[in-house]
């Protein structure tokens, strides 16, 4: 009976080390191409986040409880939703008026995050947005006009991003 050399037992770990290093860098390689193709999606994700969040609030609220206001570089937004303040359950009052809450206020931050708070709590609604503009076209009191911008940067470059939404306040 025969076994292996010493010879042949290290030229096989050798072939095999040397697949095995292969395939790790093949693995790494594939990693790398995901992550470099991933960063426009996750901007484009970051911004429909966004506005998807901003768009369900801002369409509840009447013209008369927003407030448009400006900062060094961007604007913000303050305004009031319905909300059910003395626990009857429904968001208006006896007479039929509309019960407000408290004032929600969305921005942009120093750290380029989208951020939202309300009666002193803030909570980051998303990440990477390079700048953020409300308005309201002329004429047209009910309508909310948000352009918004994302940026990103990895390895192999930079990425931009763009989304506007228009959004008409009900109340």
């Amino acid at each position: 009976m025969r076994g292996f050399t010493v010879f042949e037992t290290l030229i096989s770990m050798l072939i095999f080390s040397i697949i095995t290093v292969a395939l790790g860098l093949a693995v790494v390689a594939g990693k790398n191409a995901l992550f470099t193709n991933d960063l426009p999606t996750q901007l484009r994700q970051n911004l429909l986040f966004a506005i998807v969040a901003m768009n369900r609030e801002l369409r509840q609220t009447a013209p008369s409880k927003t407030n448009i206001g400006a900062s060094s570089s961007n604007n913000y937004i303050t305004f009031k939703i319905p909300h059910d303040n003395n626990g009857d359950g429904l968001t208006v009052d006896a007479i039929g008026s509309i019960e407000w809450g408290e004032d929600i206020t969305y921005a942009r931050d120093g750290s380029n995050r989208l951020i939202r708070t309300q009666a002193g709590a803030t909570s980051i609604i998303s990440s990477e947005i390079s700048a953020l503009q409300f308005s309201r076209p002329a004429g047209e009191a009910d309508i909310l006009q948000i352009d918004i911008a994302a940026q990103g940067a990895n390895n192999t470059g930079s990425w931009q991003d763009t989304e506007q939404a228009i959004i008409k306040m009900r109340n």
